[in-house]
């Protein structure tokens, strides 16, 4: 039972994917685009090189005598320089993948009811919960696994093209391939923290299927305008914004559990410092006996368990 029950769950996460291509399209899109434009620049940079310092290619401006020389590096320079790539890359595709998922959930329970498929899968053998918490678990994979792979491949492209640049103009990145520790070690802290962002955000995942659920037309101003509308009358009645502040403060909170680092900085990282141990056991002790981990858990599970039973009694629009 329990493994044609692991199959059927396996199945249905598989079947988001394939009707949801965008889930894996858009990152793998906007990173091919990345790449040719890296390459466009790479090439441009070489042609000029011989010439001027200063290269500009349509409005985007190198100076490559600013190329760090790795040769005068030591294993902490190297390793910071290694984490802020990885960190900074998958800071991008993450927040694209937000987008992504936002979407995702926004549409997952509505477009059923709106295109009246939810008549030919409650006719299946399979269950409300599991239908609803297999598109939990999609949009969980597509912001951790997804943004991780994605990340790793574009990080590789743009080494082998640091490869060409540098050893065009003397700055040895080549003794970066003599630390793979460092690529290990932040690859494993960039998938460590998707993992504890995605638990974290559950609430926020759990409040866009239950909009999703709900509406009859346009989830996505349920899903914004009742946050918003409570903000705003917070404001008007008591002059405060404690909620918006609560959402935020909570938005930001994990980075300063799981990782030894101010998130305060976490919008720049090049004010960072990324030498030296920046988790440890200590943050996941902290994260794991956070209140607020629990209550954002207590809270998502609401949300969720909300959009199962509004799926159950509302079969089309």
């Amino acid at each position: 039972m329990k493994a044609a029950a692991l199959k059927l769950d396996k199945t249905l996460i598989r079947r988001e994917f394939w009707e949801n291509r965008s889930l894996w399209m858009v990152p793998a899109v906007a990173a091919g685009i990345l790449t040719v434009l890296s390459v466009y620049a790479l090439i441009a940079i070489l042609l000029h090189n011989q010439q001027v310092n200063n290269v500009d290619v349509n409005g985007m401006h190198f100076q490559i005598d600013e190329m760090p020389d790795l040769s005068n590096s030591d294993d902490a320079d190297l390793t910071s320089f290694v984490r802020f790539g990885t960190l900074s890359l998958g800071a991008l595709f993450n927040f694209l993948m937000q987008i992504v998922v936002f979407f995702y959930l926004l549409d997952s329970l509505y477009a059923e009811r709106r295109d009246r498929s939810v008549l030919f899968w409650r006719s299946m053998p399979v269950s409300d919960v599991r239908t609803v918490l297999s598109k939990l678990a999609t949009a969980c994979i597509a912001n951790s696994a997804i943004t991780f792979v994605v990340t790793i491949a574009f990080q590789l492209v743009l080494l082998v093209l640091l490869m060409v640049l540098g050893a065009s103009v003397g700055a040895h990145p080549w003794l970066l391939l003599a630390h793979p520790g460092a690529f290990l070690g932040a690859w494993l802290l960039l998938a460590y923290g998707l993992i504890v962002q995605t638990i974290w955000y559950l609430p926020f995942y759990g409040w866009i299927l239950l909009a999703s659920s709900w509406a009859k037309k346009v989830p996505f101003l349920w899903a914004i305008l009742v946050p918003l509308g409570v903000m705003f009358a917070e404001l008007w009645v008591f002059h405060t914004g404690k909620f918006a502040h609560m959402l935020l403060a909570y938005k930001m909170r994990w980075m300063g559990l799981a990782f030894n680092l101010d998130p305060l900085h976490f919008g720049n990282l090049k004010h960072l410092d990324l030498s030296g141990s920046i988790m440890g056991f200590g943050n996941i002790g902290a994260l794991v006996t956070s209140p607020s981990l629990w209550i954002g858990l207590a809270v998502a599970a609401g949300f969720t368990y909300g959009a199962i039973w509004l799926r159950r009694k509302r079969s089309e629009i």
